[in-house]
């Protein structure tokens, strides 16, 4: 649920970006336009694109980096990547049925169609445990990871 809300912040983010430049690019616009005492030119399209996909991209790496760094917060102290691996143990592994995908061809190795199957795979839990690199606080963390066994 979080790193959904932290998807959501950075499109929010992209298109409050895209506005604000959007609405910079036409008062600059109009401000060249009476310095010079010329009619308004139209807006250069590639100006504009490439002022956006870049702001887009900052901003989304900007993102990323910040969730990473977000994610290794310790709950103690409250700062920002602090969070260091200690060790990773298996709690547990268990058989499983997965759901795979299996694409169906042709003599010519062209995908015709595709069919769902189950089969065998393992599940395993993973414990990590973590130490704060500032306080010293330990934090343990689960996941699980399942995979087919073929």
């Amino acid at each position: 649920m979080k790193k959904l809300l932290w998807i959501l912040g950075t499109v929010v983010s992209c298109v409050l970006y895209a506005f604000l430049v959007g609405a910079l690019l036409i008062v600059g616009n109009i401000i060249l336009s009476m310095v010079t005492h010329s009619e308004i030119q139209s807006m250069n399209q590639d100006l504009f694109n490439v002022v956006m996909l870049s702001g887009w991209v900052v901003l989304t790496i900007l993102s990323i980096w910040m969730w990473k760094r977000w994610n290794a917060k310790c709950h103690a102290c409250k700062r920002w990547n602090a969070l260091k691996l200690l060790k990773t143990e298996i709690l547990k592994q268990e058989k499983i049925s997965v759901l795979v995908e299996l694409k169906q061809r042709n003599l010519n190795r062209e995908v015709t169609g595709t069919q769902d199957q189950y089969i065998p795979g393992k599940r395993k839990t993973y414990q990590d445990t973590y130490q704060c690199k500032y306080c010293g606080n330990l934090e343990i963390r689960t996941h699980t990871e399942d995979s087919a066994s073929v």
